[in-house]
């Protein structure tokens, strides 16, 4: 992924993650205040009752005994703060609102409303009653109290909110604070695995330059020693080993010797555009990838040991379209993939088997890389193309993420892992757009 492509992902998981916060944060609002509504009118509801059934039974029979029992045993039931009230405003009944009324005798009440002095204490608890009246009022509409079979008024129900619908208006807020906690811990959790992963990649892109140099390099040695070697050998004096006379070279091993030394030099310098074109904009132009699939085919040829004659390279090419390419880099992404599944080979005989074909369905060109070596677990798979994740004793780990890269952010293709059977082998297929 490019630097652009970076700053894209991370601008679209903040946006996701954002915009999920936002949505989490509407429908806890949304739901609350649906469920407010909902106890509210459950709650008036309840109070019209309440007002329905005291007015039938009237107001002076509040002060029957049975009926104060069966009063108090209705309202004992409830869950939010009530008031009945008779014509002049005096509370003859409540429940809920901070003041026990066995401790306001009905016949105080009744010397208050008659304008007879009562206790100091009791008068107190009567004004507090009042009071929470008056604030219950603010809230709701006293229901007035009508007996059934006339018009007169015998009193009022004052009615207010359950304890709990105050908890539950502070809930959206208290959402919001706890959503916007763990959004700031998510992105800070997101950037500190960013810049572990950024880490990552840059320690693993220096070890695999310095790989990726030392094959070469450990083979222009070699023919440097073997060169040298044609100058004599031990006991010869300096001046002739070191060029001081003439030195013979059968034609055919010079030749040979100078055609393995420029395909090094070729490989270096190879090796130094691949790496060039990390965090650069790579061309590409129309051409044929079957050319650079034989090429690298070839070249990984070269590198299995000729003494392990149970490893065979398949190649399989059919007429195929032009494609958006770049042979530098697809080279690097192939060669990755031969590289790995080289490796995965655990029992003899082993294969690997490179096609180029047309997949009609989807009218792009596919760069298959098959074998029968030791294949992946479901958690592998899902693995497989994390910076650093490898399942060898030896590597760093950046071979399928730098070929997806390579593939993906630079033309446009998907690299997957079509299948994978421990045991079995592993199908990884590069899709180019034609």
């Amino acid at each position: 992924m490019n630097g652009r492509g970076a700053i894209s992902l991370t601008r679209l998981l903040n946006t996701g993650v954002i915009a999920g916060s936002v949505l989490l944060v509407v429908a806890v609002f949304v739901f609350t205040d649906r469920v407010i509504h909902r106890l509210s009118s459950q709650v008036a509801t309840t109070s019209q009752v309440f007002a329905e059934f005291f007015a039938s039974a009237s107001l002076p029979a509040t002060r029957s005994l049975e009926v104060q029992r069966i009063f108090s045993e209705v309202i004992g039931r409830i869950d939010f703060p009530i008031v009945i009230t008779d014509r002049e405003g005096n509370p003859r009944a409540w429940r809920g609102v901070g003041i026990d009324p066995a401790l306001v005798p009905a016949a105080s009440i009744d010397s208050l409303s008659e304008r007879r002095p009562i206790s100091p204490a009791i008068h107190a608890r009567i004004e507090e009653v009042r009071r929470r009246t008056a604030q219950m009022d603010r809230g709701h509409d006293p229901i007035v109290m009508r007996q059934s079979a006339g018009r007169d008024t015998l009193g009022y129900l004052h009615f207010g909110d359950p304890p709990v619908m105050a908890k539950l208006r502070w809930m959206p807020y208290v959402t919001v604070g706890s959503v916007g906690l763990l959004v700031a811990v998510g992105l800070m959790a997101l950037a500190g695995i960013r810049a572990a992963e950024k880490r990552t990649i840059w320690v693993g892109m220096a070890k695999e330059t310095a790989h990726q140099l030392g094959t070469p390099l450990s083979s222009m040695l070699g023919w440097i020693e073997l060169l040298r070697g044609y100058g004599g050998g031990e006991g010869e004096d300096d001046a002739r080993r070191y060029g001081g006379g003439d030195v013979n070279i059968p034609r055919g091993e010079f030749e040979e010797t100078l055609a393995e030394m420029e395909r090094d030099v070729e490989r270096l310098s190879k090796i130094a555009q691949r790496f060039s074109h990390v965090g650069s904009a790579a061309v590409v132009q129309p051409q044929d990838v079957t050319p650079t699939v034989r090429h690298v085919v070839q070249y990984m040829r070269r590198r299995v040991p000729k003494s392990d004659a149970g490893i065979q390279l398949i190649e399989r090419y059919h007429e195929v379209p032009p494609v958006n390419l770049n042979s530098e880099l697809m080279e690097w992404a192939i060669e990755n993939l031969i590289a790995n599944a080289l490796s995965a080979l655990d029992k003899r005989p082993g294969w690997v088997e490179v096609e180029v074909a047309l997949r009609p369905q989807t009218e792009s060109v596919e760069i298959t890389v098959r074998d029968n070596g030791r294949g992946m677990s479901r958690e592998e798979q899902s693995r497989a193309f994390e910076p650093g994740f490898t399942t060898r004793s030896r590597g760093w780990g950046l071979g399928l993420a730098l070929a997806r890269r390579v593939v993906q952010d630079y033309h446009g293709g998907k690299l997957t892992i079509r299948s994978s059977v421990p045991g079995q082998g592993t199908t990884m297929v590069i899709s180019l757009p034609t």
